[in-house]
């Protein structure tokens, strides 16, 4: 699969620039990762697959990352959201989010199915609403939604790209193979 994914921007000697976690090469690696750069237009053509990476909100990632999930939305293609994008995609369709304490740096379980998983956790937001139509698939001991899917678009809130073992819910990885 040929999957677009979104970068983050960082600055550096007053200069910005476009960043991808290295880990994103290993934990995809059977497939195509094609880096989107932060700047308008932007298109999808050739992309089967998204993913709309964690990191900071900055305007023009933002920009361009409700542009591409839109354009991918009306093809019907896959759209996966990781921490920042999880909570991107909430709010673009409908949904809403709000700051929660003791997520941001540390490591925690999720249940899925009854079951639970170590995760890893860099946000100071939770999902306060899904989306409607949105199935809830991991929640945090509190019963926060902390992945969901809703047709071929999922979030999960946490960074399996930065774990040794990295879980996603079976569900969500499913997109990446249809």
């Amino acid at each position: 699969m040929k999957i677009g994914i979104t970068q983050r921007v960082l600055f550096h000697k007053g200069r910005a620039y476009d960043s991808l976690e290295h880990s994103w090469y290993d934990y995809f690696s059977e497939h195509t990762l094609i880096p989107i750069a932060n700047q308008l237009p932007v298109t999808i053509h050739g992309l089967d697959a998204l993913i709309i990476t964690g990191g900071d909100n900055h305007p023009i990632r933002n920009h361009v990352e409700h542009e591409l999930a839109s354009d991918m939305f009306i093809h019907n293609r896959p759209v996966i959201g990781i921490c920042h994008g999880c909570q991107l995609l909430v709010e673009k369709l409908g949904g809403q989010i709000e700051p929660i304490d003791e997520h941001m740096d540390t490591e925690h379980t999720v249940i899925h199915l009854g079951q639970q998983h170590w995760v890893n956790s860099y946000h100071s937001l939770r999902i306060k609403q899904l989306p409607e139509g949105a199935i809830p698939l991991a929640y945090d001991r509190d019963g926060n939604a902390e992945a969901w899917i809703h047709g071929r678009t999922a979030g999960i809130m946490w960074h399996p790209e930065r774990m040794d073992n990295p879980w996603i819910p079976p569900e969500v990885t499913h997109l990446l193979r249809s």
